[in-house]
């Protein structure tokens, strides 16, 4: 079995968390899943990202959930050690063979044993994942809801967009469902709909293109309205 289960109990008596560890070569990963009780189901990828998973424990706190994070040595970014060889890659772009692929090549080497170590990772956070809503929290501080405007980037990759002049450009959902995407609108939040046959990046957005998928985006210094968007989504 590539993983075991340690039990640890946090924040308060109700609430624990399962670690699942891995090894990516000769390199630890752990996924921890975090639950209290019913509620929505939260996930965080990018280990540096410390707004959104601080916005993450207290909306569980408060409203209870899931939240499913990686714990790992390295920043945004996963390293690891195969063979002596050092691997870099993206924990976000890893849920198709292309976006693996991609991301190996775009950090360091790319092997297909590297390749099969990263899908190892990808296959059990799938696993993970609920049948239901899932909600991914990510901060930013270059990529933002003005690459999705005409002539710009990602553009088409967008079906629909909304940019409520009163909101941060910086704070926005990206959504897979039309209906999500009209909620979020009439709130009066920023959104992005993206189109079913969006760029392969590798994404779990891509990876959930048929499902109920939200992407909570956020500035680092806005905690206070990420949380209060977690809570919306």
């Amino acid at each position: 079995m590539f993983y075991i289960f340690a039990l640890l109990i946090i924040f308060c008596q109700s609430v624990y968390a399962i670690n699942h560890k891995l090894m990516l070569g000769d390199s630890p990963v752990v996924i921890q899943h975090i639950i209290k009780g019913q509620g929505k189901t939260f996930i965080h990828l990018h280990h540096n990202e410390n707004t959104a998973f601080k916005a993450d424990k207290s909306v569980i706190q408060k409203e209870g959930g899931s939240l499913i994070s990686l714990v790992h040595s390295g920043g945004r970014n996963i390293v690891f050690y195969l063979n002596n060889n050092r691997y870099e890659f993206d924990p976000n772009r890893i849920f198709t063979d292309q976006g693996i692929k991609k991301t190996l090549t775009q950090f360091g080497p790319y092997s297909s044993g590297a390749h099969k170590e990263v899908k190892k990772l990808a296959f059990k956070i799938k696993k993970l994942l609920p049948k239901g809503k899932v909600i991914a929290v990510h901060n930013n501080s270059s990529y933002s809801l003005r690459d999705y405007l005409p002539g710009h980037e990602l553009a088409q990759d967008a079906k629909a967009l909304h940019l409520n002049p009163k909101n941060h450009y910086r704070n926005f959902y990206l959504v897979t469902q039309n209906h999500d995407f009209l909620r979020l609108k009439t709130k009066g939040f920023n959104g992005i709909l993206q189109k079913p046959s969006a760029t392969d990046d590798g994404s779990l957005s891509v990876l959930l293109a048929k499902n109920d998928y939200i992407n909570v985006e956020a500035g680092y210094d806005q905690l206070l309205e990420q949380i209060k968007m977690l809570q919306q989504a």
